[in-house]
């Protein structure tokens, strides 16, 4: 690692190199990451990575330059701001630009161990082994990585500016395939230790089992329980198509039609919240703003998107420190979901015929009012018969609004699971009881 005392010293020399009638900021992700791959019930490649790089930003007026690098000596970011600098000359202007946003106070929150930043490789080869036994224990191939690390970010700017946060990260994924059958599991945060492999390995395992033979099933409409998995792809993607507030301005997000109406069922509320140790904490954006908690649904009614200081700026409001990246809209990436008051045996057990649905994937965005997608089951789903597991399925292609979807939720499970993925977005949510969701064919 960087460290902060080396960062701020780099960050302050480069944004001398500005010139006296503009401002500018400069945000730095740092990021030490090793991977152990595993495929076939063996250990095939175990890689480490290491990248830092520069984001600069240079206001003059109305206008704005970017330029990016990864070379930190004092000469490449010198030349980085210069760059910037000039080509902020050359841009139009842009009326509703606030200019950089004014510094904050910001408190720091908990999200690093350094027994996870600082993993041993032959940590991580042990929880791969330990998946590829007791796969192969069972005539089964499991395949998936491990992975750990760290990584820095900072923001400083010619207004005052002063952020730095660090934060590791681990995550353990698997998927257990027989010939005709595959489960899936997954688990991450900011501790290894928080992650049992064991408990992984046999969930995967369990679902490669129980899925062998798999049924056709006709398409249609059907009650289907979610694991959090599953509710994991609809929030990321209700976040990804329009919980931001650019594209509500521009009238391509979701909550366009439906701003301050209930348009989901009373059990569903939706937060963004950086500072919640429960997910993976990060203080500030990618402006140095920090993080507000934003309510995006409460009790099915449809609050707010989340903003950086662009679009507050146009709506009259103040940034929640929700710049994501240097460049791009404000996204919620920190999501929670309340829990309910069931265990997912008790939602099962609620469906006369249905199914339970582990994870969705391939899931592509049809239309964007509604947040409806196209996508696919995959990895573990069954027939509900009853209130009870009954057989398995074979994988189902689905067309369907998740915003109508959760307008149609009937409970929630009492556990909320934290789902981190490789680009840094943390969801928090339950599993779930839907009473529809339309499927349109099997998949070949």
């Amino acid at each position: 690692m960087l460290g902060p005392e080396h960062i701020r010293a780099l960050l302050r020399d480069a944004l001398r190199h500005c010139p006296d009638a503009a401002d500018a900021d400069i945000y730095l992700t740092a990021t030490d990451q090793a991977l152990t791959r595993f495929a076939n019930n063996r250990i095939h490649q175990n890689v480490a990575h290491q990248d830092t790089v520069a984001h600069v930003r240079v206001a003059s007026g109305k206008r704005q330059g970017r330029a990016v690098t990864n070379n930190l000596s004092p000469d490449g970011l010198a030349d980085t701001v210069r760059q910037a600098a000039a080509y902020a000359r050359l841009m139009p202007e842009d009326p509703d630009f606030p200019g950089l946003p004014e510094p904050s106070p910001i408190l720091p929150v908990a999200a690093y161990d350094g027994d996870t930043a600082s993993c041993h490789p032959e940590r991580r080869a042990e929880m791969a082994g330990l998946v590829c036994r007791k796969a192969a224990d069972l005539a089964l191939d499991a395949a998936g990585f491990c992975r750990s690390g760290a990584t820095e970010l900072a923001v400083a700017s010619t207004r005052g500016a002063d952020a730095y946060h660090v934060g590791s990260f681990a995550g353990l994924l698997i998927t257990a395939r027989s010939d005709d059958s595959a489960g899936w599991s997954k688990d991450g945060g900011w501790r290894i230790d928080a992650i049992d492999p064991e408990s992984l390995a046999d969930e995967a395992i369990g679902k490669a089992v129980r899925g062998r033979n798999p049924q056709d099933l006709a398409p249609g409409e059907y009650p289907v329980v979610l694991e959090h998995y599953a509710m994991d792809d609809m929030l990321e993607a209700l976040s990804a198509y329009g919980m931001g507030a650019q594209m509500v301005q521009n009238g391509r997000s979701w909550m366009n039609d439906v701003l301050g109406q209930s348009a989901m069922s009373p059990l569903v509320s939706i937060w963004d919240d950086g500072v919640n140790p429960a997910g993976w904490p990060v203080p500030f954006d990618a402006e140095g703003v920090p993080k507000e908690r934003v309510d995006i649904v409460s009790d099915g009614v449809v609050q707010t998107p989340v903003h950086n200081s662009y679009t507050a700026a146009k709506a009259g409001a103040a940034s929640t420190g929700h710049q994501r990246g240097a460049t791009g809209g404000p996204a919620a990436a920190n999501l929670f979901m309340r829990p309910g008051d069931r265990t997912t045996e008790r939602l099962i057990a609620q469906v006369q015929r249905g199914l339970y649905i582990t994870r969705f994937y391939y899931t592509r965005l049809a239309h964007s009012r509604g947040c409806v997608l196209t996508g696919m089951t995959r990895d573990g789903t069954f027939l509900i018969e009853n209130g009870e597991l009954t057989t398995p399925v074979k994988n189902l292609r689905y067309t369907q609004s998740y915003v109508a979807a959760l307008a149609g939720c009937l409970a929630l499970s009492s556990t909320a699971h934290l789902n981190l993925n490789e680009a840094g977005v943390a969801v928090h949510v339950p599993a779930a009881l839907l009473g529809s969701w339309r499927f349109t064919g099997q998949t070949v």
